[in-house]
């Protein structure tokens, strides 16, 4: 399990392009809205002269501001993204990059294209196109950095996306139920 090339599929061939922004300094309520509008988990987060600056998931609204009984109104984006961002050129292998995810332990990976912004890539694009891929990569950073990557500790007690074991319908939701990967419907 040394490589994941596949010089056939390539980023820039199955990743979103024109990813949604956000400004610094906007509340985490605007970055709610654009996000249900715009039908996407995350934002990326640009400073004022445009360079990429953090990026915004729904994560980390749920955690980071509803969770902990914040006003999403007085909450900035810039107080709860994650920065600095990883990102990766598009011309690089799907699999590379499905790698690097699974190592960084992030479901979301800007893609550039000579240091300019051109998309996003996310493990829903990857699981589209192969959800083998997806089920790789994870193992290869269990195995590599079982230490470093803190949500494959408790695999039980954490919501993954990927296919249900059971019924075969995927799902952002599957939980860890006796071995198998479970949708809601399919845990109770």
């Amino acid at each position: 399990m040394e490589t994941f090339e596949n010089p056939d599929v390539r980023i820039q061939d199955v990743m979103s392009v024109n990813p949604i922004i956000i400004k610094r300094g906007q509340c985490v309520r605007k970055a709610a809205k654009l996000m249900k509008e715009a039908g996407v988990g995350s934002l990326l987060v640009l400073s004022d002269d445009g360079s990429l600056e953090g990026i915004i998931t729904e994560m980390d609204i749920v955690f980071k501001t509803v969770a902990e009984g914040l006003n999403p109104d007085k909450v900035k984006v810039d107080d709860i993204m994650s920065s600095p961002v990883h990102s990766i050129e598009g011309n690089r292998d799907l699999g590379y990059a499905a790698k690097i995810m699974a190592e960084l332990g992030v479901r979301h990976l800007p893609v550039t294209k000579e240091d300019d912004l051109v998309g996003m890539l996310t493990e829903n694009d990857i699981i589209e196109l192969s959800p083998a891929l997806l089920d790789i990569t994870r193992e290869y950073a269990r195995i590599q950095y079982p230490e470093s990557i803190d949500e494959y500790k408790e695999p039980s007690r954490r919501e993954i996306s990927g296919y249900c074991e059971s019924c075969a319908i995927y799902s952002d939701r599957l939980s860890m139920n006796d071995g198998q990967l479970l949708c809601p419907e399919c845990y109770k």
